[in-house]
């Protein structure tokens, strides 16, 4: 009988210890000593969860750390088994470790697989101690109380301290782009810096992305402080730091369906194979790394985005240090942008006359004329210890598959790159300053993380004995957790927790974020405190829509909304307030709505009439493409870098992910407020009264909503109304009191504007690891 518990939530520590010996059966003891090696999987339901090491004399002495989210019917299976066979089990219900006892501890019979009594010569010791997620201190205690808070333990990067973070929305901004400066500051120009990097670069510029397009312009606005940059293509700026000594070096996803066939263009059209062309009678070493999988061999990719070049340490001193950038953006088409996020006003100046870019539109191209496809992203870049845990993570891959000679050798580095540090390979005397291409001066207060979805396939080193490392997805879980007041996210997928969907519960797609908050939500009602979630999103995945990968994405999707909204509804029931799931959880996406004006680009040419081309232009409306992957939760804490949430960047055996966690140790430190700050700025078009609310409030909450509201109005009417900078819309779904999820209105059909593609998606004979 299923015990008053409704969810087992927490962390649940496993150690297992050993088991009886192997005695095989005589005469095989004499040839078979000590037997098949033995490992022991744990599974929660059907999901495997832990894996020991294979061991011939059954003593393993390995501890894991498993996440739990599931419910309390859930039956947890300890199973000590070899390669061919299964030896023995050992069950137990979720809700006995909940309401009996959070320990199990003992050296316990196993039962045969035929579920006979459990057999008293085959024995296993380990450990079972859970501990429920309610018990975690919030973000605000865990930094500002006296205990040190060590970081996450299962990841391969330490913690480390005096670090400086500088966050960036977009690839640019406009010089008319000011959040009020008391609260953000003057947001900095992403690829302006990149530029400045590359080129102040003494010793090595390392660059790992998973599309690179060597003829891209990072600088295009006439109004920089580098006008000697404007217009130099990014390859033409490598080749010539190779040509003065810079040991340039670029790591870049294979994509092996980039064919001769097809002319190199690939599926993803990433210009791997032009990229390899370009620098191949050149001093920049550029190479191609597929991501292997021994069952899908072209099926994920290597997908982290990090630069790293060496720079002086600040404007007077000759020393040098190093500097990492990590986040959303690759260096290729499309992603130059504004906080403008410009449909048809931009196509015949210099930003983006050359740079069209329209993927999730067939036949689009400049000569049709727009809507371009405009782009909101995020990234980070950090000086420190943390910035050589993301050179040593470049070294690693690029040892584990190409030539390690062809890198800076570490002892060269070491000498060169000036930087003290202590026992705990902390700095202890940095300059006070930024670098100097900064122009800042702020203090290295922020505390930051390094983490990885990665796998023993593509990296030379991982944590401990592991094969697969999920620290990602492992941070997102705990700062989750941690969370007091408020969660805002911004991603280009939300898919997970398949396990509590109401079908396709074995599509694989088992990460827990999307049930971690939607569990939070619920813990506050129970509680009868306020908490707010935001959650920005793409009105639909890139691609044509109508496609079977964006209908299956966008049926992931909804499943995962309705599965929060559910729990939402029921916990709201169960509480007899009169509250609506909104109040707690709401989804938004960014558009955009531009009214004609003067001296626009005219195309020569147009789409076929009634096309989706055709109305998107008719309408002068498109989505503006959100690829962000940061969390920020209760202005305290930041995670940002390449991976998205859903299962291909959270399982550590997929696609290759890199992210950082962050936080600054001043309790007067505000600079992740301002972040978020500015990018609300940014969304709703300088509403400065949403800026004063407190983002737990409900006051807060109902704002965005009325705004989201407002603006999907706009957007979707028949009436072309220019949005003015205002970019935010809510997400085209309805939610009922009780927390079901519907489409918005039956005007729409269900269907997203222009296209006859369905809000809700639907499945298609696609398998689903292609798309989770």
């Amino acid at each position: 009988m299923e015990g008053k518990h409704k969810f087992f939530h927490g962390t649940l520590e496993a150690t297992i210890f050993h088991a009886t010996p192997y005695s095989p059966i005589f005469p095989f003891n004499c040839v078979f000593a000590n037997g098949k090696p033995a490992y022991v999987t744990i599974k929660i339901n059907d999901k495997t969860v832990a894996k020991t090491t294979p061991e011939c004399e059954r003593v393993w002495n390995q501890s894991f750390q498993i996440l739990c989210a599931h419910s309390s019917s859930s039956i947890i299976t300890v199973t000590l088994e070899t390669s061919c066979s299964i030896l023995g089990k050992f069950q137990v219900q979720a809700h006995q470790i909940l309401d009996e006892s959070s320990l199990i501890n003992g050296f316990f019979p196993l039962s045969t697989e035929n579920g006979k009594q459990p057999n008293q010569e085959l024995k296993l010791r380990f450990l079972l101690w859970f501990k429920p997620a309610e018990n975690e201190p919030t973000w605000e205690r865990t930094i500002h109380s006296n205990d040190e808070f060590q970081g996450l333990k299962n990841a391969y990067f330490p913690q480390r301290s005096n670090t400086h973070v500088t966050l960036y929305q977009d690839a640019h901004h406009c010089s008319t782009f000011q959040p009020p400066l008391d609260i953000c500051g003057t947001p900095r120009k992403l690829w302006e810096d990149v530029y400045k990097a590359i080129e102040g670069a003494k010793y090595l510029v390392y660059i790992a992305g998973w599309s690179f397009n060597p003829k891209m312009v990072l600088v295009r606005d006439f109004q920089i402080e580098i006008p000697h940059a404007k217009g130099v293509q990014l390859g033409e700026l490598l080749k010539r730091r190779a040509e003065e000594g810079v040991a340039v070096r670029l790591m870049l996803w294979d994509d092996e369906t980039s064919l001769p066939l097809i002319k190199n263009k690939g599926v993803m059209r990433t210009h791997d194979e032009d990229a390899l062309a370009y620098f191949k009678h050149s001093k920049v070493v550029c190479k191609l790394c597929p991501r292997l999988h021994n069952k899908f061999p072209t099926l994920f990719s290597h997908h982290q985005k990090t630069i790293t070049v060496d720079t002086r340490s600040n404007a007077t001193s000759t020393d040098r240090e190093i500097m990492s950038f990590i986040g959303g953006l690759d260096l290729c088409d499309g992603r130059y942008d504004t906080e403008q996020h410009s449909l048809f006003r931009t196509l015949n100046a210099e930003s983006h006359c050359f740079d069209f870019y329209q993927t999730n539109i067939a036949g689009a191209n400049l000569h049709k004329g727009g809507p371009r496809e405009p782009w909101h992203d995020s990234h980070a870049c950090l000086t420190g210890k943390a910035a050589w845990d993301i050179l040593t993570n470049f070294e690693q891959r690029w040892t584990k598959q190409s030539d390690p000679s062809l890198l800076v050798p570490t002892s060269t580095l070491s000498k060169l790159i000036n930087e003290t540090y202590d026992n705990n390979n902390n700095n202890i005397s940095p300059p006070n300053t930024t670098p100097d291409h900064h122009h800042h001066h702020r203090p290295r207060n922020w505390k930051v993380q390094v983490f990885r979805s990665i796998d023993h396939v593509s990296v030379t080193q991982l944590f401990r004995n592991l094969t697969v490392e999920q620290s990602i997805h492992e941070a997102y879980v705990e700062a989750i957790r941690k969370a007091d007041k408020f969660i805002y996210i911004e991603n280009q997928y939300f898919i997970g927790g398949c396990h509590l969907w109401e079908k396709d519960r074995e599509s694989g797609c088992t990460n827990l974020i999307p049930v971690e908050i939607a569990l939070k939500v619920v813990n506050k009602i129970k509680a009868k405190e306020r908490f707010a979630v935001y959650i920005l999103i793409p009105m639909w995945p890139e691609g044509v829509p109508e496609c079977d990968s964006v209908q299956d994405i966008l049926h992931w999707t909804r499943e995962t909304m309705a599965m929060m909204y559910k729990l939402i509804g029921e916990a709201i029931e169960e509480s007899g307030c009169s509250s609506h799931p909104r109040d707690y959880l709401n989804f938004f996406c960014l558009a955009n709505r531009e009214s004609q004006r003067g001296g626009e680009y005219v195309p020569p040419y147009s789409p076929h009439r009634n096309s989706h081309y055709w109305n998107a232009q008719h309408h002068r409306r498109f989505m503006v493409y959100v690829h962000s992957k940061l969390m920020i939760v209760d202005d305290e804490y930041i995670l940002i870098g390449s991976a998205n949430i859903n299962q291909r960047s959270m399982d550590g055996g997929r696609d290759t992910e890199i992210a950082i966690g962050c936080y600054q140790q001043e309790p007067e430190a505000t600079e992740v407020r301002a972040f978020r700050t500015s990018l609300w700025y940014e969304h709703t078009g300088g509403s400065n009264d949403i800026l004063e609310l407190e983002p737990h409030s409900l006051e807060c909450v109902r704002k965005m909503r009325t705004i989201g509201k407002k603006m999907w109005n706009i957007y979707s009417g028949d009436e072309v109304v220019d949005m003015d900078g205002v970019h935010l819309v809510s997400y085209p779904i309805s939610v009922t009191e009780n927390g079901r999820v519907e489409d918005v209105d039956e005007d729409s059909k269900g269907l997203f504007p222009d296209t006859n593609t369905p809000v809700k998606g639907k499945r298609s004979i696609l398998p689903p690891v292609f798309t989770t």
